[in-house]
């Protein structure tokens, strides 16, 4: 089954009648690295919730063998803005997408240390690509072009359950907030850079509806706090489903 084999996404423009062509570096990869032959089984997923066994043909194609019904996406949908840290970003990327973060929206903001290099977009898509595949998500996250603060609130709809969390205050943990919350299934969750969100975005956020909340009392580093607001909020949502 498709489910137990390794896995490759393919853009759905690869798919050409009854086939995948496939570029080199997918080649290389399938017979390199996965060391497949010619009649050896994988998997292929487009990104988009379509799942495939597919099998290597003689002529360094993919033949589709088995499809399995499209799913549709997960909830809850989670929306990460992110202010860029001075480095560590790849794995924010990495663990995010594993976490189930449905878009991933970096941000400059007031203490923003680096002014990121436009080839960077491409590969922090590349490293969401990978660990989809790891993790076995059947829908690739949204990873939405670098914004100023004040431009990515603007895109979070006002109707979606939307925080920000700062530290070094007295405020509710994210944790209880989410579970005392009637049932979301969108959240936005803003996570400042090294130094925390200053007072201007801070108040910005709050005048439009964002919620200040607490990742507890240690000062935790702008890479770690991301993975602790998503699990919090991933734990709380399958609890509910539970229910």
């Amino acid at each position: 089954m498709a489910r137990e084999l390794r896995r490759l996404w393919l853009p759905p423009e690869q798919l050409q009648g009854d086939r995948w062509s496939l570029t080199a570096d997918q080649r290389h990869y399938l017979q390199r690295v996965l060391r497949l032959k010619p009649g050896d089984r994988c998997a292929v997923i487009d990104g988009q919730g379509g799942l495939w066994t597919a099998e290597l043909g003689d002529r360094d194609q993919l033949l589709p063998v088995e499809a399995v019904p499209v799913l549709p996406p997960a909830q809850p949908r989670l929306t990460l803005i992110q202010s860029l840290p001075k480095q560590g970003f790849d794995e924010v990327i990495r663990q995010a997408t594993e976490l189930g973060v449905t878009t991933i929206q970096p941000v400059i903001s007031d203490r923003s240390q680096v002014r990121p290099e436009a080839q960077k977009t491409d590969r922090w898509r590349k490293i969401a690509i990978e660990a989809s595949e790891q993790s076995e998500r059947l829908y690739l996250p949204q990873l939405e072009p670098i914004r100023l603060w004040s431009e990515a609130i603007a895109q979070i709809p006002a109707d979606s359950l939307r925080c920000i969390c700062l530290a070094r205050r007295s405020l509710p943990n994210l944790l209880p907030w989410l579970q005392a919350q009637p049932d979301w299934t969108e959240l936005a969750i803003a996570i400042g850079p090294e130094g925390g969100w200053s007072d201007t975005e801070a108040e910005a956020a709050i005048a439009v509806g964002w919620t200040p909340v607490s990742l507890g009392s240690s000062i935790l580093r702008a890479v770690t706090a991301p993975i602790v607001a998503l699990s919090l909020a991933q734990a709380v949502a399958a609890t509910r489903s539970l229910d």
